[in-house]
């Protein structure tokens, strides 16, 4: 019974332990809300800022892994007229975010690059982008532990293609419109 009652709290704890996933579509725009884009062969892309409010997390999260946080996407989609080399970046970066990049397309880890453009209409297939933020000790009591972003960029001509917003904090709204564990 023990057991049971230990599954149940842990199952019902466990969903504010998860990662945050988002969807990305490029080109999109400075994304400083919540917003829907409909593109015909397409599933519906929802992209927003996102908000982590490390306090909201689950007690098994707080105890076992405290200082470690992570985002993800499985979905990067070309909604414009041209192929694109897509190029990836965190910005305002002030400790170790480890990047952990699976895709059937190809990359360039050294510079967060799919080197293969992106046709018009098509994701990048099999795709699992998971950033995981290592969180120095002395930062962990600061209320803006990240205040950033994720630059979506044509590797070709450096253009911003697209511009996500990325907070973690302690205290206030949990996850911003749009991000959620399960797409």
């Amino acid at each position: 019974m023990l057991i049971t009652l230990f599954s149940s709290v842990y199952a019902k704890d466990l969903s504010k332990s998860e990662i945050v996933h988002f969807w990305i579509a490029v080109p999109a725009g400075n994304i400083t809300e919540p917003i829907t884009i409909i593109k015909a062969g397409l599933p519906p892309i929802k992209m927003a800022p996102l908000v982590i409010d490390l306090d909201q997390r689950g007690i098994f999260k707080k105890i076992l892994n405290p200082n470690t946080e992570a985002i993800s996407t499985h979905w990067i989609y070309n909604i414009g007229k041209k192929p694109i080399r897509i190029k990836l970046e965190l910005i305002e970066a002030n400790y170790p975010i480890r990047w952990e990049v699976k895709a059937a397309w190809p990359y360039d880890p050294e510079t967060h690059t799919f080197t293969k453009p992106l046709p018009p209409g098509m994701g990048i297939p099999k795709l699992s982008i998971d950033w995981i933020f290592e969180i120095p000790n002395y930062y962990m009591d600061e209320k803006v532990i990240y205040d950033g972003g994720l630059l979506v960029i044509d590797a070709d001509t450096n253009e911003l293609l697209t511009f996500i917003p990325i907070k973690l904090i302690r205290g206030g709204i949990s996850q911003g419109g749009g991000a959620s564990c399960c797409g």
